[in-house]
């Protein structure tokens, strides 16, 4: 293919401006067959001035709404942490161990009791309005529906490079196709114009994706409100902790179904015979496992229904809660224990992500010295990449600062014998920073004063 071929291509949606998209148009037909482009590739061009505008746009007013984000979510964060901590081990000193026998047993109490899941109340579940209704009625806490169909589906590859002049970019954009077993509906007129046309396209697929049809039953998770494990109750809240991991079998297979593999297989209407399978579809049930029915449960007893069990209020603590539902037997000392390392785990993450959130929006702050780089002729993009490296060394030192900085303040108010010692950290990273500031500064004053020394 041609560069004339290739500036036919640009969309009109290109993310740039008509009279730019208009040059780069003319600038690839002038320059003739040197770019050979496949007909299921595109190419879009963005400006330099578009992109020194977006650059600019995002340190100005994307940057500080990370900033505020990422300083949210880590104050949260600790918060949460230290309250979490202070809940679990007050709940770890006033639980109460209670048998199954009576649902008044530790009644007004933090209990923790290992039952049985019993089948009393529940009310059997069937995949409404679809082929297996009347063959699929499930006695227990939920019924979970998995339908996965063999479709096309669509893959975008984008390769930017940089312009040798302007400071703009250029992005080939490559449509491939595949056929895959997914679990939604993929509308495959949506796919790219040219991409449907390709010879990608008519080797891999060569076939639109079927409409579902109304018989076929809908993907999703029923649940009973509620469930009685031991003489207790439990919320909707805690039935949905009870795994759904066995298959559920139908009485019957349905007419135009069959089963293998542990699959209920069928096609949509027309596509019984499609060569690359597409339109195949598969259906499994799950429920829970009734040969492994018993159950440790922790919350409050209130008169036989076990709810979450709220802790007192302490500083800066209010409303936290303790509950939570598992298989098998567990006792006191282990549940607690896993308690305290999830709640770990997920303080450890969120600080993680808050740091790399605070230093991406540093970084962006310094995107436009690239851009403008960018721009200058022929070392330019070499130029800007060098700067793109350094402004993300730079901004770590900030990033990190910021959130040792949050994570301190919090600390501060509500544990001080902890707190202290991290901002005492967040003040040397300020010091080192501001100090290195000053001596960069002080050695090119230098530096300077003794050139002008030499030429008097």
């Amino acid at each position: 293919s041609s560069l004339a071929q290739i500036a036919h291509s640009v969309p009109s949606t290109a993310r740039c401006t008509s009279s730019a998209c208009a040059g780069f148009k003319a600038l690839l037909v002038t320059m003739g067959n040197t770019i050979g482009l496949a007909d299921n590739q595109e190419v879009e061009h963005q400006s330099g001035a578009s992109r020194l505008c977006n650059s600019i746009l995002c340190a100005l007013c994307v940057a500080p709404l990370l900033m505020i984000i990422a300083c949210f979510t880590l104050g949260w964060n600790e918060r949460r942490a230290v309250c979490d901590a202070r809940a679990i081990a007050e709940g770890k000193d006033v639980v109460e161990q209670v048998g199954c026998g009576s649902k008044w047993s530790g009644d007004g109490e933090l209990v923790l009791l290992s039952c049985d899941l019993m089948t009393d109340g529940l009310t059997p579940l069937s995949p409404l309005n679809s082929d297996f209704q009347p063959y699929v009625n499930f006695v227990g806490v939920g019924l979970q529906t998995q339908i996965e169909v063999f479709q096309c589906v669509e893959h975008e590859h984008r390769e930017t490079k940089k312009d040798a002049v302007g400071g703009g970019t250029t992005t080939i954009v490559t449509y491939t196709y595949s056929t895959e077993w997914r679990s939604s509906y993929i509308n495959s007129n949506m796919f790219n114009s040219k991409g449907r046309t390709s010879n990608n396209y008519a080797m891999n697929c060569g076939e639109d994706n079927p409409t579902w049809p109304s018989s076929w039953p809908t993907a999703g998770t029923q649940w009973n409100p509620s469930a009685q494990v031991g003489a207790f109750t439990i919320p909707s809240s805690f039935v949905q902790r009870i795994p759904l991991d066995t298959p559920v079998q139908a009485t019957s297979v349905p007419a135009g179904w069959t089963y293998s593999g542990g699959y209920y297989q069928s096609a949509a209407p027309g596509y019984q015979s499609q060569p690359k399978g597409i339109g195949r579809v598969r259906i499994n049930f799950l429920g829970n496992n009734w040969n492994t029915p018993t159950y440790t449960v922790l919350g409050e007893n209130n008169g036989g229904t076990i709810d979450r069990w709220t802790a007192s209020d302490s500083w800066l603590c209010s409303g936290f809660t303790l509950g939570d539902l598992r298989s098998g037997t567990i006792g006191i000392d282990p549940l607690f224990a896993a308690l305290e390392a999830e709640a770990n785990v997920l303080t450890y993450v969120l600080r993680f992500v808050g740091f790399l959130l605070l230093w991406f929006a540093f970084s962006r702050l310094l995107v436009p010295l690239e851009v403008a780089a960018d721009c200058i002729p022929c070392v330019g993009p070499c130029l800007g990449d060098s700067i793109a490296t350094i402004a993300c060394c730079v901004s770590c030192l900030p990033g990190c600062a910021c959130a040792l900085g949050v994570i301190g303040v919090v600390w501060v108010a509500m544990r001080p014998m902890v707190g202290i010692p991290l901002m005492l950290i967040f003040l040397c990273t300020c010091c080192g920073f501001i100090g290195f500031k000053m001596y960069s500064q002080q050695q090119k004053q230098s530096g300077g004063g003794g050139d002008m020394t030499q030429f008097s």
